[in-house]
């Protein structure tokens, strides 16, 4: 009985709570770009499709976001295809060390 309550007491834990919360961010990121390229068909939307399906982290995502941008700008031009990846930015805050999140960039005018 002791085995059945220190799993019980593991699967409880914090971590594994933590790992819980990033296996769902994952998924709500992975469907948010598969939604995206679904949309869009041809055989590089469907390449990044299927590296985006399989990506095994949330750092794998976080790359594959301008493989995403770059088939959406492909069909729906860059403008189109950065607001669209806009709300997909959104989904990896907290899921990211503070050096990966987007950043807003500047225009630098002399």
């Amino acid at each position: 009985m002791a085995s059945f309550s220190s799993l019980l007491r593991f699967l409880s834990s914090p971590v594994v709570g933590v790992r819980r919360s990033t296996d769902r961010q994952m998924g709500q990121i992975r469907n948010a770009m598969l939604t995206l390229l679904q949309s869009h068909g041809g055989h590089s939307t469907q390449r990044v499709a299927q590296r985006v399906r399989f990506a095994g982290d949330m750092e794998a995502l976080w790359y594959l976001r301008q493989d995403v941008l770059t088939a959406l700008s492909a069909v729906d031009g860059e403008a189109a295809a950065r607001k669209q990846m806009r709300d997909i930015n959104r989904l990896f805050k907290g899921g990211l060390p503070g050096a990966m999140v987007p950043r807003a960039h500047q225009r630098i005018t002399t």
